[in-house]
């Protein structure tokens, strides 16, 4: 089994079948069954991709709560997508509608969850280096962990702000004092960034780094990597073959 950290003292189980499945098959088999469910236009079957996602979740050692507690994240953007779809035919609203803003939901759970499980069933610099050797553009690739090493930067820079402007009783609100200090602190903080960019370029250069993240020799995808990339987007085709021919 394999131990991801998550936040500060917040950890994860994965078992062995999920730790093990190769990066780029788990890729392949998350994005085939993303779009597959996006295809959907049933909700019952969409409901049913999700409750399969869930369950591969919970096998792999995703525990309900955990899962639970990230996908809350989506509410409030699905809450603001779903509304105006319920009352945009006027009240009351008609039955079709929130037929539609249900199956949006469940679309937008499912592929969800299907990205969480991808995503930390592995370490990330593994995720990237299985997106390199699927011939994914290197240049994305380095933006891509260039932006995740320095979200945790940006993240330890906003709480030390804010122990700063809690030391000296800094109410916040409103106010027009208070704005002029969210003003100058914004401004503080984008000056940071652009001369610590400045620095890493410099770094970088210095390194000789051309644009390009080293990477390992990928290891071969075996029979099993393949056998739980097919049950996974045999599921999802079987869906769409209900769908379009039984109902």
């Amino acid at each position: 089994m394999g131990r991801y950290n998550l936040k500060e003292n917040q950890t994860i189980q994965v078992r062995s079948w999920g730790r093990n499945w190769d990066s780029r098959a788990k890729t392949i088999a998350a994005v085939l069954l993303v779009f597959g469910v996006v295809s959907l236009n049933t909700p019952v079957l969409v409901l049913t991709a999700l409750a399969f996602t869930l369950i591969s979740a919970g096998l792999m050692g995703f525990t309900f709560f955990f899962l639970l507690k990230k996908l809350l994240l989506l509410v409030p953007f699905l809450t603001l997508m779903s509304l105006p779809i319920i009352l945009g035919g006027g009240f009351p609203p008609s039955p079709d509608r929130y037929s539609f803003a249900a199956l949006i939901s469940l679309k937008a759970l499912t592929s969800m969850t299907a990205m969480i499980v991808m995503l930390l069933t592995q370490p990330l610099e593994e995720f990237l280096e299985g997106l390199y050797h699927l011939k994914v553009p290197y240049v994305i690739i380095t933006v891509l962990f260039l932006a995740y090493r320095y979200t945790f930067l940006f993240v330890q820079e906003v709480k030390s702000i804010q122990r700063a402007l809690a030391s000296r009783l800094f109410s916040g609100g409103l106010k027009l004092d208070a704005l002029k200090v969210y003003g100058e602190l914004s401004g503080g903080v984008f000056i940071k960034s652009v001369d610590r960019s400045e620095h890493v370029y410099r770094a970088m250069s210095s390194r000789c780094f051309q644009g390009k993240m080293p990477v390992s020799i990928p290891s071969p995808i075996t029979s099993m990597d393949i056998f739980k990339m097919v049950v996974t987007v045999f599921s999802v085709i079987f869906l769409i073959v209900i769908e379009q021919v039984v109902l």
